[in-house]
Formats: structure tokens, C-alpha cells, sequence
């Protein structure tokens, strides 16, 4: 593994994010990346270095408005289905 440092490009194991890294810091609980897509730092050892930043497409990871896209699609869906259970008649 490459070591990481000021302006490394990464990935982030848990979710595919990447970034530059910007700033390292160590405290107790071990060596920490701050990087610039997300504005947040991250554990040395949950990164892996890439030789290149990704295509947007390489990266799979969502927008936000990728996100409300799927929320107002699943809303659309959900009042869908109670229309269709409010319009069923029941036996009595």
C-alpha cells in the first residue's frame, strides 16, 4: 500500500467516497486523512490510494440529487399504493 499523504487521492472502504487528502492528524485512537470531497477526516487504515482520481461514473457514488430523485420516485409510489387501498371496497 502506498502511504498516504498531503494530496494523495483515496477511497474511503465503507462507502466508495474519494478525495483528496488535505490535512493528517494523529491523536489517540490513530492517524486520521481530512479530505476534500466530504469536509470530514477519516482513519488512515479505512483508505485505500488510487493512482488517479475516478470518472464520476467509476466512483458509484450518489448525488443528493440522485437521492430526492429516488425520494419523490418512492413518494410517487407510496400514494400510489394508497389510493389503490382506499379504492377497494370491503365486504361486510
Amino acid at each position: 500500500m502506498t502511504e498516504i499523504k498531503e494530496g494523495s487521492i483515496v477511497r474511503y472502504n465503507g462507502t466508495g467516497t474519494v478525495g483528496i487528502v488535505k490535512a493528517l492528524k494523529t491523536d489517540e485512537d490513530g492517524q486520521w486523512a481530512f479530505l476534500d470531497s466530504t469536509g470530514m477526516y477519516y482513519l488512515v487504515s479505512t483508505l485505500e490510494t488510487l493512482d488517479r482520481m475516478p470518472e464520476k461514473r467509476e466512483i458509484g457514488v450518489r448525488t443528493i440529487e440522485d437521492f430526492e430523485k429516488m425520494a419523490e420516485a418512492e413518494k410517487e409510489r407510496m400514494a400510489a399504493i394508497k389510493m389503490e387501498d382506499e379504492s377497494v371496497e370491503s365486504g361486510g
